[in-house]
Formats: C-alpha cells, structure tokens, sequence
C-alpha cells in the first residue's frame, strides 16, 4: 500500500486589475482536486499582488520552497503554470529544485505531473504573453497621451474628470484642476523660486496641517524630484499644460527584481499640450528653472 502523497498548494494573483478572490478560487479548486487524489494537504502559500516575473520577492514561494530543504511534502500544486511563474528562468528554476528533493510539480488544470518539456513550453508562451500585455498596455498609454488625457494615476492638483463616450464607457485620462491644491502648487514653486529650500518648503507645509500627494506628509525630495527625469513637484510639465509621456523606460534587474528606470531617446517621448491643466505661469516657471540652474552650477 503507497502511502499518501503530503501536497503544498501554491496560489498567486499579480496585479489590482486582477481580483483578489482570484487567491480564494485557486486555493478551493485545489483543496477539491487534493480531496479527489486522496491526497493530504500539508500546508498552502499565498503571494498577492505580486509579478509572475518575480522570484526572491514572492514570499509565499521562497516559503514553500524552504520547506522542500526538509523534506515536507511530495507534490507541489498550483492552479496553472501561471499562477508558478512567468520567467523562463526562474521557472526552470524552481522545478530544479523541486526535482533536486524529489517532489513532483502538479497543476489542477493539467491533472498530472508537469514534465521539463511541458514547463520549458508553457514557460516560454507565458513569458511572451506577459510581453505582449506589456506593449499593449504601454502602446494604449501612449494613446491616451496622444489625445491630450493623462496616462496613469493622479497627479497633486488634480482630480478625475467623469465623462463617457458613445458607448457608455468612461473615457480614461481626463483631469480638472483641484483649485486647494493648485494653490499649494503655486506656493511651493514661488516660495522655491525665492529662496527657500524644498526640505524647508516640506516642513512649512507639515507645520500647517496641509496634507501632501496621496494624504502623505510632504518630503523635500518629492518636492525636489530629479529635473532630467521630470519627477518631483518642481518638474512636472503638466503644472503648465503640458503632459509628457514615455519619457523613461523600465526594466528589472535581473539580480536584485528591483525596477530601474532609464530615459528613452526623445524621439520616443510622447508630447502632448493640454492648456486646461496648467497651474503655473510661465514666468514662474522659468523663475524655478533658472533657480535649478544656479543650484547645479554652484
């Protein structure tokens, strides 16, 4: 009589465009194939929120993986091999060392061992799956710059403007001017362009109760940013109608899973003038520029 294979169910959801009940249905789609095996089910991980493409970063997996060193269980089940992974390399990786301690990789989806070819292939499709999500999201992004709307989230001074199309459908992008906060904008860039300092301007701010970005306390280097990037308070183009887009690419380090971001050529940069969003002057503007400039050359 074989003895029951002792099972760690592994479930993962990536992003907040997918629902978080997406953990609860893996993990009851499993305990029900487990109690089909007539399997016993050891113990289950979770990662929420986080990439396929990640490896040291998923804390659930590193948790299920550790607990292969000693022995604990003789399968490892996940809902797909996407739920495992989107990385060619860490997907080979991790069947390594589940074959390394002798521990079978199952999907409910497949109801079998997943052999390296099967891993290597859904590996590969998964990856370029996640590639072209990327370019879709990243070519629709650049869409919506286009037309004069914003790409991504909320920016200080702002809030959401609610129009639909034709169809029913909200259209994404559209801002209107938050008037309390463009009133904090103004006052940061004049009070820079005087003089004082952005860890000063932070703590002024903080002193009066005024709540930053994202109802934050305010940091100097949010105010501050990096000019050539155009991050920060005093570098946003939009504060004078102006949206930029696709300025910087970013790529993970394959070392550290940390993105890192690098400036694409300006051709690629995406340009678009939107007088309704501007809070700024010019001459202000120019005023804070010129300030920047003689900070660097000192």
């Amino acid at each position: 009589m074989h003895a029951t294979k002792r099972v760690v169910l592994y479930a993962r959801y990536s992003t907040d465009q997918q629902n978080p009940a997406s953990i609860e249905t893996q993990l009851d789609l499993g305990k029900e194939f487990v109690l089909r095996q007539g399997w016993h089910l050891a113990d289950t991980f979770v990662d929420a929120g986080v990439s396929g493409s990640s490896f040291e970063t998923r804390h659930g997996l590193q948790a299920a993986l550790a607990r292969s060193n000693i022995g604990a269980y003789d399968v490892f089940l996940c809902l797909t091999l996407d739920r495992l992974s989107r990385d060619l390399e860490h997907s080979a990786r991790i069947l390594k060392i589940l074959q390394f301690h002798n521990i079978e990789l199952w999907t409910v989806h497949g109801a079998a061992s997943v052999s390296p070819m099967e891993l290597g292939l859904r590996a590969v499709l998964n990856q370029e799956v996640l590639e072209q999500v990327r370019y879709r999201t990243r070519e629709g992004m650049k869409t919506v710059a286009k037309h004069g709307r914003v790409p991504g989230g909320i920016c200080y001074g702002y809030r959401v403007r609610r129009e639909f199309d034709d169809s029913g459908e909200p259209v994404r992008g559209l801002r209107s001017i938050d008037t309390d906060e463009a009133a904090t904008i103004v006052w940061i860039f004049e009070q820079y362009a005087d003089g004082m300092s952005p860890v000063r301007i932070a703590e002024e701010l903080n002193a009066r109760g005024v709540s930053g970005p994202r109802g934050r306390p305010w940091q100097g280097t949010a105010i501050r940013g990096h000019r050539n990037r155009g991050s920060g308070i005093l570098n946003n183009q939009a504060y004078i109608g102006r949206i930029v887009f696709n300025r910087l690419a970013y790529r993970k380090n394959p070392a550290t899973e940390r993105r890192v971001s690098r400036e694409n050529p300006a051709e690629h940069h995406v340009v678009q003038e939107v007088p309704s969003l501007r809070i700024v002057d010019d001459a202000l503007w120019q005023r804070v520029k010129t300030r920047q400039e003689d900070w660097r050359a000192s």
